[in-house]
Parts: C-alpha cells; sequence; structure tokens
C-alpha cells in the first residue's frame, strides 16, 4: 500500500514537473528578445507590457513562483505541528517541498526578467541562498542512514546493523574471513587518508562506481550466483562508508540548518514587503499597473 501510494505521488510531481517545464519554455520562447533586451531599452519593447515584472506575464510568475515558495513552509509545519503528525509520510511531504524549492525560484528568475535591485534584491539572493543550500541538504540528508519510519539511526544502530549484515553473510553464505576483510577495503580504501570533507564529496562517485566493484569481489568469494548476498554486501559497504563520516556528515547538517533557516526568514520577510508594496502601488496582475 505504502508502495503504491509512493507511485502514485511521483506520477504527480511528474506531471507538476512536466508542467513548470512547459510553463518555463513557453516564457522563454515569448519572451526571449525581450529578454536579452538592454534594461533601458525594455520601455520601449513590443513585449514590455507581457514580460516585465508587473507585466501579464511577469507578473504572473511571480505570483505562481511566490506561491510555491510560501507553500515550502507547510514541509515545516508538517514536521513540528504535533496536530500534523498524522498528514502523510514525511518523506512524500519532503519531495514536494524540494519540487517546490526548485520550481518557484525558476519562475521567480523569470519573474524579475533579470532586473534585481532596491530591497527586492536582499530576499532574491536570499532565494538563491536557500535554494543552493537546499540541493546540499538533501544530499546529506541522503547520507544519514534512516529506519523503515524515515528516523535516523544513531551510530550505534548503524554498527549494530552492520553487525548483523556480516553475520547473516558468514552463516547463510559462508563468507570467510579473508572475504570480509576484502569487502572492508573496497568500502574503506578509497576513503583513507583523505579529509573528511573531501571524502563526503566522494562519496556519490565512489556509490556509483560500487555495483561495477563488487562484481570481481563477489566472483572473488564464491558469491557471484547469489543476489541476496551481494545487496547485503552493497548495504554493508555503504553504511561502512556512512558510519566512518557520521560525524561529519552530523556535524554539517547541523551547521546547515543554522545557515538554512535564516535565509529562508529573510526571503520570506522581504517577500512579503515586496508584495504589499506592489499592491499597494496598484500594481495588481489584471489591474493596468503603472509603465516602469
Amino acid at each position: 500500500m505504502k508502495s503504491r501510494a509512493h507511485g502514485v505521488h511521483s506520477t504527480i510531481l511528474l506531471l507538476l514537473a512536466a508542467a513548470v517545464t512547459a510553463l518555463v519554455v513557453w516564457s522563454l520562447l515569448g519572451g526571449w528578445d525581450f529578454y536579452t533586451t538592454a534594461l533601458q531599452e525594455r520601455p520601449h519593447h513590443d513585449g514590455f507590457r507581457l514580460y516585465r515584472p508587473a507585466g501579464r506575464v511577469g507578473h504572473g510568475l511571480g505570483i505562481l513562483g511566490s506561491a510555491m515558495v510560501l507553500l515550502l513552509l507547510l514541509y515545516s509545519l508538517r514536521k513540528r505541528a504535533r496536530w500534523m503528525r498524522r498528514a502523510g509520510d514525511l518523506g512524500v511531504w519532503l519531495r514536494y517541498h524540494i519540487f517546490l524549492g526548485v520550481a518557484g525560484p525558476v519562475l521567480i528568475t523569470l519573474h524579475t526578467a533579470g532586473k534585481i535591485g532596491g530591497l527586492v534584491s536582499i530576499s532574491y539572493w536570499s532565494m538563491a541562498a536557500v535554494a543552493l543550500s537546499g540541493v546540499f541538504g538533501r544530499y546529506l540528508y541522503q547520507q544519514i542512514p534512516r529506519n523503515v519510519l524515515g528516523e535516523s539511526l544513531s551510530s550505534a544502530q548503524i554498527e549494530q546493523s552492520n553487525e548483523e549484515l556480516l553475520v547473516r553473510l558468514t552463516s547463510e553464505h559462508g563468507l570467510s574471513q579473508e572475504g570480509l576483510q576484502e569487502l572492508e577495503s573496497l568500502a574503506l580504501d578509497p576513503l583513507a587518508g583523505r579529509s573528511a570533507p573531501t571524502a563526503l564529496l566522494m562519496l556519490p562517485w565512489l556509490n556509483l562506481r560500487l555495483a561495477r566493484r563488487l562484481q570481481p569481489w563477489a566472483l572473488a568469494v564464491g558469491l557471484a550466483g547469489k543476489g541476496e548476498a551481494r545487496e547485503m554486501a552493497r548495504i554493508w559497504v555503504l553504511q561502512a562508508r556512512r558510519l566512518l563520516l557520521f560525524h561529519t556528515i552530523r556535524d554539517l547538517f547541523h551547521y546547515w540548518h543554522v545557515f538554512h533557516k535564516p535565509f529562508a526568514v529573510i526571503m520570506i520577510v522581504v517577500m512579503l514587503i515586496h508584495v504589499g508594496v506592489a499592491l499597494a502601488l496598484g500594481y495588481t496582475w489584471f489591474g493596468d499597473a503603472p509603465r516602469s
């Protein structure tokens, strides 16, 4: 049932991503000449009333992008509000949070039409910092082993899980002590002698090559035809690498929160001020706003 629900949300996110992509492509194709025109010459461009930040297209992109940025707050509410703890899988909420965190800034960037200055520039560059740090935060989040409920594991729990995997590999699949030592070398030797930040940055590449590296190892220890054993070995290697960098990942994740949250607050506050000022000056989507 849970996998089916995840499949439904994957389809919804795919459709939303396709819709945003189509909107971005449509805006770029229609307004490319305007976007590439010098700022001082834009008031005389035929597309000025459509693609400027206060224009029908530009303003619409800003409204939609800003709405997406505000919807990002629902994920924080879901994590912290006790009355929302039963409101769906937190991992699913995170996927929508990431989608909104990418799509919103893209649409807001189109809304600006490259004209970023004054107070709104604080919100825009705070948004850029939040979006970029969000990518790094997602990477760190993926490096923290979790249980089936999505809860992060402690270093002791990871060690226990790996011990259980080794017991099964030896008792059920006859893996020798030499084979275990070779598996440990395969897991940790590429990280030996490297600083923790460097090793952390290397993890995606090393993990991507892991399946190919496990093939000759499985053949040498007599597990070539045992898919279950190879899968357990793969999980053990991934967890051994993350365990090696556990404290670095945990500390970076803490500092990431310290960096991420203030910029998010600044982004939201200045964005709301910007919207309030725009409305006060008569810049409404369907209204005839001043030409500026």
